[in-house]
């Protein structure tokens, strides 16, 4: 039977060093720390507030629970006319859009003459990157629809707090975002002072009176430059760091360790091209094992989880079983092991370093062509 992280935390027999808790404080926790420590975060619990009235940020890796390494948003709502942002610019924060649930539209430019204005209409597993100067904005398409944002270094999605519109309790029920007929955009027209308190928070929007409009041409999910795949064919990861692009669920590169088990190791966004040249996001898709693989890595690691079940024990605290929706965060230098517990177990991964867990999985790994692991 699947059940919630909040409720699988159990103590374990195993080995008295992983899964077994000698701190006080459990691993499972309703809220975001404020302070750097292991943590697995409940599908839509956590700090919450709305970005307009149908729509909800929770801030489920923030500045103070990653150190500043990096941040993870889930935006849920239904679908609306309008997108979510003005087109805007960061200049010392990268983007990454990752599509959880639903459907989402997604723009990004490169912000110099002649560069292609490229559109994509992502579903469940697509993939955008927005590298700093990147000109991007996004909006909900599906009736219900979840974005995650990823920025890198964290401080970022302070701004969602101080344009919130109201706080979203997610200590009860905790629906997906409120339903309601009647919302607006989370915008107007752009004053000087919020213009300036904008770019106070890395934000540089477009005045209306020099407007930039996120084109709706639309074919088969995408707009742009005609040569490049989308849901059609294979997508690769750019070599220009300063080139926002897309990857479609399965069609960006893949890799199979077969080391412990069976993992297939997705890369969207290698260390090379990220900005500071420090961070890495992607997917694993892991094969049902009795026992965890036990790792320690040097920077700061994050997932969320996509399908099936994942056991994860970290040094010091009890195991927890994670399901689609929650979020864990492991400090550099803390033993974990993980495993799958059912058939296809997938994560979205996030680390603060060149040499996080994909790094160590690709070392032993042969490119794979399969979204499916061996049968033998």
């Amino acid at each position: 039977m699947r059940v919630p992280a909040v409720l699988a935390a159990a103590a374990a027999a195993a080995t008295p060093a992983l899964g077994v808790a000698v701190n006080n404080e459990s691993i499972i926790v309703m809220e975001a720390p404020d302070h750097v420590r292991p943590y697995v975060l409940p599908k839509f619990r956590g700090k919450a507030t709305k970005l307009a009235e149908t729509q909800v940020i929770r801030y489920s890796i923030t500045n103070n629970s990653s150190g500043g390494a990096f941040a993870l948003l889930q935006h849920t709502g239904n679908v609306r006319g309008y997108t979510s942002a003005r087109p805007h610019r960061h200049h010392e924060v990268q983007e990454h859009f990752y599509c959880s649930r639903g459907r989402v539209q997604l723009w990004g430019m490169k912000d110099e003459a002649n560069a292609s204005h490229e559109a994509r209409v992502a579903t469940v597993g697509d993939y955008g990157s927005i590298p700093p100067y990147g000109i991007h904005t996004f909006q909900l398409t599906d009736p219900d629809s979840s974005l995650t944002h990823v920025f890198h270094p964290a401080g970022f999605e302070h701004l969602f707090e101080v344009f919130s519109s109201g706080d979203f309790d997610t200590t009860g029920i905790s629906s997906s975002f409120v339903p309601a007929e009647n919302d607006n955009p989370p915008f107007g027209a752009l004053t000087p002072k919020e213009d300036a308190t904008l770019q106070s928070l890395d934000l540089y929007a477009f005045y209306d009176d020099a407007p930039w409009i996120p084109r709706r041409d639309f074919v088969n999910g995408t707009a742009g430059d005609k040569s490049l795949h989308w849901h059609d064919g294979p997508n690769e990861i750019p070599t220009d760091p300063t080139l926002p692009y897309f990857i479609a669920k399965d069609y960006g590169p893949k890799y199979l360790n077969e080391e412990s088990g069976y993992k297939i190791i997705q890369p969207l966004a290698t260390a090379d091209i990220t900005f500071g040249k420090n961070f890495t996001t992607g997917t694993v898709i892991l094969s049902p094992k009795s026992t965890g693989d036990v790792t320690v890595l040097p920077n700061h690691f994050g997932l969320q989880m996509e399908d099936g079940l994942l056991e994860l024990a970290i040094k010091g605290y009890e195991k927890a079983t994670l399901i689609a929706g929650d979020v864990a965060f492991i400090p550099e230098n803390v033993e974990f092991s993980y495993r799958g517990m059912v058939p296809f177990t997938k994560f979205f991964y996030m680390n603060a370093g060149a040499k996080g867990l994909d790094y160590q999985l690709l070392q032993n790994s042969r490119p794979w062509n399969y979204t499916a692991y061996p049968q033998v």
